[in-house]
């Protein structure tokens, strides 16, 4: 069996995939540990006595050590007390957690994380919990194990991998956590791709209130959702107009942007203060890399240009494929909300969107098609596009 080849390094703080994803589902399981616990890990939620109160613990864990606990503390991502319903008077530890990349030393966190927590609490029933939600379909870690001379080590830990999920089925089931997943699974594909993203961030929003949830699941899990599927502000004022247009034309409790803008001032002033940083440290880079050139003479200099020319080519082709790629999931993604909508007459309108060249205008018959009242309005509102696609070329 392989051991970890360096343990401290092993505990050292890395940084999440996205910390969207990572907040977002810190909070989605303390909304819906119930519901989430019933999608995800079914047999357990049935040994919960759900009558009695949840409680959710600090998820801070001081290192034993005084050497260590110079050094700060870790963080859990969930533990909750809970009580099972086989009668035995005791409360049980849930300890979960939820990892978004492909990490060799999951394993071995899991298992300190756990007998961390047992010794801190004075040894309770504690269950650990992993929830996988990477892009990787192979990676399924569930066991740390160590053995030397004769001293064996054997730690299991539950897992659900969010990738062995059907879409399709999510999108039909009543469970308002299945969306959170949802969520998670079409951000993980669009990531990259803002204007893809929106797409999908807006379908959601319209199967929230499809879906017939209460006041509060829709506030909680459009905050959720508004974590998972973070995009640039220009498009967040897009998806803002959509939910005010919803608003208006229905009962709906997403009545406080503004409240909710200020609860996420503090995570969008984050990626600002990072973006910002990142361009004055590219700008930094390139003129020492000017600097640098210069002073190496004029034979680099021509090397880097051809370098730099062959880059640029290949980023333009890479570019160009990306395009492409959005347009082709634009017009995937419209398909889906006609179908989700209107049923299988809709499938024959996705050959004559294939036929449409802008992006735009496929982004705006995306609008159209999650606020259309029938299919008819739709098909008109694509026609249109058609006839007017090629005088805009023309034009331009």
């Amino acid at each position: 069996m392989r051991g970890v080849a360096n343990p401290q390094r092993a505990m050292r703080p890395r940084r999440r995939v996205r910390r969207g994803f990572d907040e977002g589902w810190k909070y989605a399981i303390r909304a819906f540990l119930s519901e989430c616990l019933l999608l995800l890990f079914p047999s357990l939620h049935a040994q919960i006595d759900w009558t009695r109160p949840v409680e959710f613990l600090s998820t801070e864990l001081h290192r034993l050590a005084p050497a260590q606990l110079r050094k700060g503390v870790r963080s859990v991502d969930v533990l909750v007390r809970v009580y099972f319903r086989d009668g035995v008077p005791r409360a049980v530890l849930l300890h979960i957690e939820i990892q978004a990349q492909h990490d060799a030393n999951f394993p071995l966190r899991m298992f300190v994380y756990h007998y961390r927590i047992f010794d801190a609490n004075d040894y309770p029933e504690l269950i650990s919990l992993a929830i996988l939600a990477d892009d990787d379909p192979n990676w399924r870690p569930s066991v740390f194990e160590r053995r030397l001379a004769g001293c064996n080590l054997r730690f299991e830990f539950p897992t659900v991998k969010l990738l062995d999920f059907d879409e399709a089925q999510l999108e039909q089931s009543p469970n308002p956590f299945a969306l959170v997943v949802l969520a998670h699974l079409r951000a993980l594909k669009t990531r990259g791709r803002p204007k893809l993203m929106l797409g999908e961030k807006l379908a959601l929003i319209r199967a929230m209130q499809a879906k017939g949830y209460t006041p509060e699941q829709v506030i909680e899990l459009y905050k959720v959702v508004d974590y998972i599927m973070a995009l640039p502000a220009e498009l967040e004022k897009r998806v803002q107009e959509f939910v005010r247009r919803i608003e208006e034309q229905s009962e709906w409790p997403l009545t406080s942007l503004e409240r909710l803008a200020l609860e996420e001032g503090y995570a969008d002033g984050y990626g600002k203060g990072l973006q910002h940083g990142q361009q004055q440290g590219l700008q930094q880079g390139l003129q020492q890399g000017l600097q640098q050139g210069l002073q190496q003479g004029l034979q680099q200099g021509l090397q880097q240009g051809l370098q730099q020319g062959l880059q640029q080519g290949l980023q333009q082709g890479r570019q160009q494929g990306l395009q492409e790629g959005e347009r082709l999931g634009q017009i995937r993604l419209t398909t889906r909300v006609l179908r989700s909508r209107f049923g299988d007459a809709a499938l024959p309108l996705e050959e004559k969107l294939a036929q449409v060249p802008s992006l735009e205008a496929l982004e705006e018959l995306h609008f159209v098609a999650l606020e259309a009242t029938s299919l008819e309005e739709f098909t008109r509102a694509l026609e249109a596009a058609l006839t007017t696609a090629p005088e805009t070329a023309e034009t331009e």
